[in-house]
């Protein structure tokens, strides 16, 4: 990539304890459905392995 193009530009998605509404529960586009209030998802602030982290419930054969 060209510097000139990606100079500040935030290409790493956003830590999960400032909120599950930018995690994308479906195809991960704009508007598809996220992790907040998703019945199968819960934010776990003090994972003893990974401090902050995503714990999902697999409700599907093929999770995405």
């Amino acid at each position: 990539m060209n510097k000139a193009i990606t100079d500040g530009l935030v290409l790493m998605p956003t830590p999960f304890t400032e909120g599950l509404d930018v995690w994308s529960s479906g195809d991960g586009t704009p508007g598809s459905d996220t992790y907040e209030n998703a019945a199968n998802a819960l934010l776990v602030a003090a994972d003893q392995d990974f401090g902050g982290a995503l714990e999902l419930l697999k409700t599907q054969n093929t999770q995405q």
